[in-house]
């Protein structure tokens, strides 16, 4: 096994692999055949008992992506950028199906859907939305406007029971059904009132 360490401090196996996996996501992989070693060895400078072949991220890896994800990792929304959070914008009421009764906030972003607590709008209860991505619900901030974007689910998604396949302009108690449930679209930034004319911008 040859260690190498990339310009990011990744240690990699270079009979393994032609460039650095950590960096390039491991597509670059080297394959002669059968193992030329066996058992395990213990790498130089890590301290870690590796299989001959494996690669092996340095010590403070999970410390340097933990540091990225507090800074440059995440894309922060405007609102969030302008007000330090992110106001709410409207909701979606479950009026039928397995969430019925349950509100679930829009903010001023691109929303997404699904079951996932990465999303925006997170809907567990029902097991035919799609863990992510299902659809989005989008703010355009610039517009005061709301559309409802279909997104990875291969469920058809409706708004007012036609069948959304390219972005569709919401209005006030539109009926937005995608699983087994059905939802109303309740704006509170309209033509009335908008965090962007409240900040006085």
């Amino acid at each position: 096994m040859a260690l190498q360490e990339c310009g990011n401090g990744h240690l990699y196996d270079t009979d393994q692999y032609a460039t650095c996996p950590y960096c390039n996501g491991g597509t670059n992989v080297i394959n002669f055949g059968a193992d030329s070693g066996v058992g395990k060895t213990v790498a130089a400078g890590v301290g870690q008992e590796v299989e001959v072949g494996a690669t092996i991220a340095p010590q403070n890896y999970k410390k340097q992506l933990e540091e990225e994800d507090n800074t440059t990792g995440k894309t922060v929304g405007v609102f969030q950028k302008k007000m330090n959070f992110e106001p709410v914008v409207g909701w979606i009421v479950c009026i039928e199906g397995p969430e019925k009764g349950k509100d679930f906030r829009v903010y001023g972003k691109n929303n997404t859907i699904g079951r996932s607590d990465k999303m925006d709008i997170c809907i567990k209860g029902d097991q035919t939305i799609s863990r992510e991505n299902h659809a989005r619900l989008a703010y355009d901030e610039k517009h005061n406007t709301f559309h409802l974007v279909p997104a990875n689910s291969t469920n058809t998604i409706y708004l007012n029971d036609e069948p959304v396949y390219i972005p569709a302009k919401l209005k006030p108690r539109d009926l937005i059904e995608f699983g087994d449930c059905k939802f109303i679209f309740v704006p509170f930034c309209d033509e009335s009132f908008s965090w962007k004319e409240e900040k006085g911008e």
